[in-house]
Parts: structure tokens; C-alpha cells; sequence
């Protein structure tokens, strides 16, 4: 496999009240025809390429940034995986590294307590941990009510919502309550047009990331 293929694009997250960088995900993306794309298979990248990527694009942004990377269900209990995310972290300690715990269609079920076990282990490691995409596909509280205690960040992907708004609308005044509730931070994604900031406006949305702000671009 050329390794040359994959790379770490970078989209920010901002901090909305003071429309300041709060941080950077590193989205993994696959050079395909001329363009960089979405991979159609993410496991397709041992723990040890993916990690490679992950501190390539890290050295490439300033010191103490917040940096945000990606992993499915499937991705989040492999210990082999985690353990390749702790040695980036432990490798560059001046970052803030966050595991995102996605909603993507997985080969295999997974357990509850499989969830847990992993979140309790990466996190004793010094490794953040943020619940994405909320309330979308398996995401959802029951599932996830066990993480809770060892998350930091709860983020709401708006753009998983498109064809049923007042669904969406519904969904994240109770995802942002409950963020509240239990004192974690809050991010709005897929914020992509002005109709989407009203929407972040009245439930005074603090965090934000989306296509009106910056789209996943080539930074290095």
C-alpha cells in the first residue's frame, strides 16, 4: 500500500462567542482521480499507518493546539489502535489530542462494555475522549450513557439532519442540555449555511464547526 495515498486533511472548530480557532480535526482522506476523497474503507489502514498520519499532521500545526482524530466503534476497540493513538501522545505531549468516538456503519457488534473498557483505558492514558456525532445512527444515549463519566465533549453533527430539521432541532436542545447538565463542553457541526448559525444562535451555542466556517483542506 502506498502510504502516500492517505493523509490527515484539517478543518477548525471555532470558538463562536469570540470567533477564535478553539481547535483542528484531522480528517483522513484517500487521493483518488486527482482529488482528495473520503475513504471507502477506514480500516483499510493499520493502527500503526494511522497513527503515522495522525502525528505527520500534528507536527504540522502549533504547539498547544487542540487536535481532534477520528475513530469508529470498530477502530475504538482495538486495543492495538489505542494504544498507536497513546504512543502519538505521549510522543507529542505540548498537543491536546482528543479521540471522537464517530457513528459510521461497523463490520461487527459491538458491546457495551467493550465501549467502556476502552474509554476507561485511553483516558487513564491521558487521551481525551468526545462523543461525535450524537444522537445520529447507534449513537445514541443509551448506548453511550456508560461513557459519559470519561468524556469530555458531546458534538452534535447538524448536517446528519438535513432532511428532518425539527427532528434535528429537537435532538440537539437535548444533547446541549444534557451537555450542560453534566458540565461538559458542547460543539455544533455541520453548520453550513446562515439558516444553521440562526439555529446555533438561539440555543447560544458556544463551539461550531462546519462548512460556513472552513471546509477540510491541505494544510501541509
Amino acid at each position: 500500500m502506498e502510504i502516500k495515498k492517505y493523509r490527515m486533511l484539517r478543518q477548525a472548530c471555532y470558538d463562536l462567542q469570540y470567533g477564535m480557532v478553539d481547535g483542528y480535526e484531522l480528517l483522513l482522506r484517500e487521493f483518488v482521480d486527482d482529488e482528495w476523497r473520503v475513504p471507502a474503507d477506514f480500516s483499510i489502514l493499520t493502527p500503526e499507518l494511522f497513527s503515522g498520519l495522525v502525528a505527520e499532521a500534528m507536527e504540522h500545526l502549533p504547539s498547544k493546539s487542540r487536535i481532534m482524530i477520528n475513530l469508529d466503534h470498530d477502530q475504538f476497540v482495538d486495543r492495538k489502535m489505542l494504544d498507536a493513538i497513546i504512543n502519538v501522545h505521549e510522543k507529542l505531549p505540548d498537543y491536546g489530542l482528543t479521540v471522537e468516538l464517530t457513528e459510521r456503519d461497523n463490520t461487527k457488534m459491538i458491546m457495551d462494555v467493550e465501549l467502556l473498557r476502552s474509554a476507561m483505558y485511553l483516558t487513564s492514558k491521558g487521551v481525551a475522549l468526545s462523543l461525535d456525532d450524537v444522537g445520529s445512527g447507534v449513537n445514541q444515549f443509551e448506548l453511550l450513557r456508560p461513557l459519559l463519566p470519561f468524556v469530555t465533549e458531546l458534538k452534535f453533527a447538524l448536517q446528519n439532519f438535513q432532511t428532518e430539521i425539527k427532528t434535528a432541532y429537537n435532538k440537539l436542545y437535548f444533547w446541549q442540555e444534557l451537555a450542560n447538565f453534566l458540565g461538559k463542553k458542547f460543539v455544533l457541526g455541520g453548520i453550513e449555511t446562515e439558516e444553521d448559525l440562526v439555529i446555533a444562535r438561539q440555543l447560544a451555542v458556544d463551539y461550531g464547526q462546519g462548512y460556513l466556517y472552513d471546509r477540510p483542506q491541505k494544510f501541509y
